[in-house]
């Protein structure tokens, strides 16, 4: 399983097949791809901070230029069109590299999960007009024992190896870590993993890292553009409202047709 592929079940539904209401769920998904082909030796980075590098130099990671050490495809969809964008994306700095990613990540991850039998595919019309798709789950097993790994690190203070650090620095921010835990311990599970994620620069690779922070740069990047479009849109709806409101009433058809006195 990818790292990816863990990330988005935990943001399906089993039962309903909704997918979470994550905050840039496709950006996400693609530092996890980014991640995975890091794990899988298929990329290096060329101006990456160091192990043990500062916050401060950490932010800059997406400035970070992802170069491909083998193109070879690996047979999984998603990951190979990751690859593929790394490779249509040349000297691009990591950030623009995960955005390139993201615009496929969510529906080819759903295609890999569906071939194996891990989710299914459930079309229906909404109104009997607008189509909806639907994931349940069609085998859980492999979520239920990663939700057990997951809270005995982020609850019971188990310590977590390279891969369950990543994942956990990638959901958090997600609004996911809470959904993994009782209400009662929730606070403490966004607690850890706040902690993880803070320190995990120098647990995994350095390619693995600079694919969690170009997505966390990548995610605040695409989060204050739409925040800014929607000031925007807002501001522009005030000023048309505030025109409408000073213009004239037009006069009644009475009023125009009633003889001058």
């Amino acid at each position: 399983m990818l790292i990816a592929e863990d990330f988005l079940l935990l943001a399906v539904d089993d039962e309903t097949g909704k997918t979470a209401n994550v905050d840039n769920l496709g950006v996400r998904l693609a530092g996890a791809l980014l991640a995975d082909l890091a794990a899988a030796n298929k990329t290096l980075m060329r101006g990456a901070p160091e192990a043990g590098a500062t916050k401060e130099e950490r932010e800059k990671a997406g400035d970070t230029t992802i170069l491909v050490t083998d193109n070879a495809p690996t047979g999984h969809v998603a990951l190979d069109a990751a690859l593929q964008a790394v490779l249509d994306t040349p000297e691009a700095p990591a950030r623009k590299v995960v955005e390139a990613i993201s615009e496929n990540a969510e529906e080819n991850l759903l295609a890999a999960l569906v071939e194996r039998g891990i989710l299914e595919k459930e079309e229906s019309r909404l109104f009997r007009m607008l189509p909806v798709t639907r994931w349940p789950a069609a085998d859980s097993s492999h979520e239920a024992t990663l939700r057990a790994n997951l809270t005995k690190v982020l609850v019971e203070g188990a310590e977590p190896d390279e891969r369950t650090a990543t994942l956990i620095s990638l959901l958090h921010g997600s609004g996911l870590v809470s959904g993994l835990v009782g209400k009662e311990q929730r606070k403490a599970a966004e607690e850890r993993a706040e902690e993880i994620a803070g320190s995990e620069w120098g647990v995994a690779t350095v390619a693995t890292q600079v694919a969690i922070a170009a997505t966390v740069a990548t995610v605040a990047t695409v989060g204050a553009a739409v925040a800014t479009a929607l000031i925007l849109a807002a501001a522009k709806d005030d000023a048309a409202a505030k025109d409408d409101a000073a213009s004239p009433a037009p006069a009644s058809d009475e009023a125009a047709t009633a003889p001058v006195a």
